[in-house]
């Protein structure tokens, strides 16, 4: 995910969320959702975030979600029909999710309120957040690489003086910014072993089985939290029949032979 040229359908960009909590400049435009300039003079319509749901409450606007990276956390509004696949009772932190937003005015505030919309949520793994850590790392060290360039020389482009007027951005300030990716970059540890679908499986049929087994649609709840697909699990769960592992004591129902 990385910035788009004009002519293309906007790119969704990870943008670490202390950048967003700073972000208060948002441009308007007619006929188009609206965009942000951040801090390092990031000119965005549309973001990518990958963290850890931290909560999730109702809201007069729809339901507000909590996301946090290494770096701190935001809050992001989704409504039922932008969970596709997904169920209310999927979101229970700890939970890694992966979202897509764009940028609103608060209804009845001033331009420095800033509510994000969520297009898509999926729930998503721990290499799932780190390849994000990686991608906004990249992504704003990119920004402070120009942001440096310019300021050294006196020549800004016109988004990045813009933002260095509205937020005051000093070549002092670069050095922090750097230090926030590289102690984001310093959560990410080597990945463990992959998830085995089959043993991930057999041990919530072990764990959660009532006299009658355990519902399929039960079982799905379990491992959405482990990013499996739904047709994967279903797949699996055929397979484990046909090897005699499990049994089907009434439609619906899965059961440990």
């Amino acid at each position: 995910m990385s910035n788009a040229a004009p002519d293309l359908l906007p790119a969704y960009i990870p943008i670490f969320s202390f950048e967003l909590e700073q972000t208060d400049y948002l441009i308007a435009q007619k006929e188009q959702l609206s965009r942000i300039l951040t801090p390092t003079g990031g000119n965005i319509q549309k973001i990518w975030l990958t963290g850890a749901l931290t909560s999730y409450e109702p809201g007069r606007q729809g339901e507000i979600i909590r996301i946090a990276d290494p770096t701190g956390a935001v809050s992001l509004i989704i409504k039922p029909q932008t969970l596709d696949s997904l169920e209310p009772a999927d979101l229970v932190p700890p939970l890694f999710l992966s979202v897509t937003a764009h940028p609103e005015k608060n209804t009845g505030s001033d331009n420095r309120t800033i509510r994000w919309i969520v297009e898509t949520c999926r729930i998503a793994t721990k290499q799932d957040r780190d390849i994000w850590i990686q991608a906004a790392a990249g992504s704003l060290l990119n920004r402070l690489h120009e942001l440096r360039k310019g300021l050294l020389s006196g020549d800004l482009n016109e988004e990045m003086r813009e933002a260095q007027t509205h937020y005051h951005i000093q070549y002092g300030h670069l050095t922090g910014f750097a230090e926030r990716a590289e102690k984001a970059l310093g959560v990410i540890k080597e990945p463990g072993p992959p998830v085995d679908p089959a043993e991930l499986i057999l041990s919530i049929i072990k764990e959660y089985s009532g006299p009658r087994g355990i519902h399929i649609d039960d079982i799905q709840k379990y491992t959405r939290r482990a990013a499996l697909a739904d047709e994967l699990v279903r797949n699996t769960i055929r397979n484990l029949v046909a090897e005699d592992e499990v049994y089907q004591p009434a439609p619906g129902y899965i059961k440990l032979l």
